[in-house]
This record gives C-alpha cells, sequence and structure tokens, in this order.
C-alpha cells in the first residue's frame, strides 16, 4: 500500500511539473509575440473569459486594445479542461489564450474541438474565422465569418472582420466598403471599430 501511495505521490508532482513547464513556456512565447501583435492585421476578436474583460488585436484597420494572460486563470482553465475534455466554454477560452499570443497552430485545435462540441456558437466560429486568417487560409476565414452572419447579420465585429478580409486581403474593395458601411449602419459603441470602418470607407482606392 505504501508502494502504491508513492507512485501516486510521484505521478501527482510529475503532472505538476508538466504544467508548470508549459506555463512558463506560454510566459516566454507571450513575451516574445507582443510587439509584432501590435502591428497586426487589422481584424477584431472579442474575447470574453470568466473573470470578464475584452481584448482585441489590430493594426491595419486601425489600432485596437490588447489583453494579457492571467497565468491564474491558465492554470485554471488546465484544471477544467482535465475534469472536462469537452466543455465548449473553456476549449473556446484556451483557444482564444493561445491565440493572443499568436500560436495558431495550437490555438487551431483548441477552436476545432470547440466547433464539435458546440457548433452553433457565434463565438467558436468567429475565433476560428481569425485563426484561419492568420493562418492565410483566407477562404476557410470568410467560411467562418459567413456562418456568423448568417447566425447574426447584425453582428459589428463579423462585418467589419470581412471588410478587412474581402478588401485587403482578397482583393475584392467593393464587397469589403459593403461591410464597413453595414458598421457604421449599425453604429456600434466600440467607437474604435466605428471609426476604422469610417476611415476605411473614406481612404482613396488603392492604385
Amino acid at each position: 500500500m505504501t508502494d502504491t501511495l508513492d507512485k501516486n505521490a510521484l505521478l501527482g508532482g510529475g503532472q505538476k511539473l508538466i504544467l508548470l513547464a508549459l506555463i512558463a513556456a506560454i510566459a516566454v512565447m507571450f513575451l516574445g509575440s507582443f510587439l509584432y501583435r501590435m502591428k497586426s492585421t487589422g481584424l477584431v476578436v472579442e474575447v470574453q473569459q470568466e473573470r470578464g474583460g475584452m481584448g482585441a488585436m489590430g493594426g491595419q484597420g486601425g489600432p485596437m486594445g490588447m489583453m494579457g494572460v492571467d497565468m491564474d486563470q491558465l492554470r485554471e482553465l488546465m484544471r477544467k479542461m482535465e475534469t472536462d475534455p469537452n466543455d465548449p466554454k473553456v476549449l473556446l477560452e484556451l483557444a482564444n489564450t493561445f491565440m493572443m499570443m499568436q500560436a495558431w497552430d495550437k490555438s487551431l485545435e483548441f477552436v476545432t474541438l470547440a466547433a464539435k462540441a458546440a457548433p452553433e456558437d457565434p463565438n467558436v466560429h468567429r475565433a476560428m474565422g481569425m485563426v484561419r486568417f492568420e493562418r492565410k487560409e483566407y477562404d476557410l476565414a470568410k467560411k467562418s465569418f459567413d456562418t456568423v452572419l448568417k447566425k447574426d447579420p447584425e453582428d459589428v465585429l463579423a462585418h467589419y472582420n470581412m471588410g478587412i478580409l474581402l478588401k485587403h486581403y482578397m482583393k475584392k474593395p467593393a464587397e469589403g466598403d459593403a461591410h464597413f458601411r453595414r458598421v457604421v449602419q449599425l453604429n456600434p459603441k466600440d467607437q474604435d471599430v466605428l471609426k476604422s470602418a469610417q476611415e476605411e470607407l473614406a481612404a482613396p482606392p488603392a492604385q
């Protein structure tokens, strides 16, 4: 019985070491990617987490605010995933965390699991669109944003992201501007998003 207890203690200690190593690696990744994220794509993602708050990534379409990684919250998310590996809320939060660190492959793993667990959740499809975009899979990104807009035609962030995607990356400026006009019509509370859409519409046509 003593041997069994010793083995359990060793296993528990090993799991803690693995978790600590993972968290340390994530912290290094986050610090290394911070400056790059300030020059990001112009797309915006809203990240709702249990402790509240909103994070966004911005760039070409206008600078947006950014959220850091809460290590205590990350530990809690990992613990919850061990308890219930199919919880879509936890999977989406983990996908968003890796997204903010620009660990796109890892984020795709979690958002894909979240999509299987909650295929009707527009937040999952919005996050999927962001990840696909950063992987330069523009057709798949558009498909994800289309899914969001089919569920909610007045989703401001989906219209804004679609505008950036179509205008600057798929070379369809007229279609992109149509989405920016919709953002202005919806008059969102987020003044940064509204101002960025207005600036896109006021910009001269690309040569």
